[in-house]
């Protein structure tokens, strides 16, 4: 478990990482079906939609069998969600609607063995792919490796964005691009002035603090947009408006011939 170059690595190296979230399709063949296509990795949305534990467990274990990272967007960032997740053999978790530097760091605290956290060690499970390894190898590469990206996606955590990703141990930034603009009084209107004038400051600020820029996109020509104003952990679409989109394409086609 401990020689696979892990996608929080991969981003440090300075790569660019392409994922789809997963919403409601949460079924093991799915983690095959996003590894055939060519995804980085995968995030399971826990916050706005219905996987439960069960379910992320059997996610999280199709994707570590085919080398696929499972990031899980928890449904909040209080009580034992987040370490939950990493037990059941996540690679990294996205919280939502982080709003300030005290919130960050009590994350850090949540998902980091000792000394740099307070995390319960479980020493064999899905997380170790049931090896049982030496705990202190364990603790060290758990804290190296395991992603945690932050969203800001609120007015207040745009304006406390500095103090948020100087936090140390924060690896990505995520921005929930609809709930942003929603925050600034432009609901949907992400090409507005004003939402993207602040998405391009939360892209500078993650730059200037050495955290991989990432966002949420829909359609390839926004994933261009985003991709050369600098975005690195890029999550395209999800799967059910890709089947949407595909389907109405086609049938548009198919019956206008």
């Amino acid at each position: 478990m401990f020689d696979k170059l892990s996608l929080k690595g991969r981003l440090k190296a300075g790569e660019t990482c392409f994922g789809i979230m997963y919403c409601e399709m949460l079924t093991p063949a799915a983690c095959r079906i996003a590894k055939n296509a060519g995804y980085d990795f995968v995030i399971i949305d826990t916050e706005h939609n219905m996987a439960g534990v069960e379910t992320v467990a059997w996610m999280c274990r199709a994707g570590r069998d085919v080398g696929l990272p499972i990031v899980v967007r928890a449904p909040a960032f209080e009580g034992q969600w987040l370490t939950r997740y990493l037990d059941l053999g996540a690679a990294g978790i996205l919280v939502p609607r982080v709003e300030t530097a005290d919130e960050t760091a009590a994350i850090v605290r949540a998902i980091k063995y000792p000394p740099e956290g307070v995390r319960g060690l479980a020493g064999t499970g899905p997380h170790t792919d049931y090896e049982r390894p030496d705990a202190g190898e364990l603790v060290r590469w758990a804290n190296e490796n395991l992603l945690l990206a932050v969203q800001i996606e609120t007015r207040q955590g745009l304006e406390n964005r500095h103090k948020i990703l100087s936090v140390r141990g924060v690896d990505a930034l995520f921005i929930g691009p609809y709930d942003l603009s929603l925050s600034l009084g432009r609901p949907g209107e992400l090409d507005h002035p004003d939402v993207v004038a602040a998405m391009d400051a939360i892209f500078e600020t993650a730059r200037e603090h050495g955290v991989a820029p990432g966002m949420h996109v829909f359609d390839v020509a926004g994933a261009r947009k985003w991709l050369d104003r600098g975005a690195r952990f890029l999550a395209y679409s999800t799967e059910l408006a890709l089947i949407e989109r595909a389907s109405r394409e086609a049938l548009s086609e198919l019956r206008c011939s």
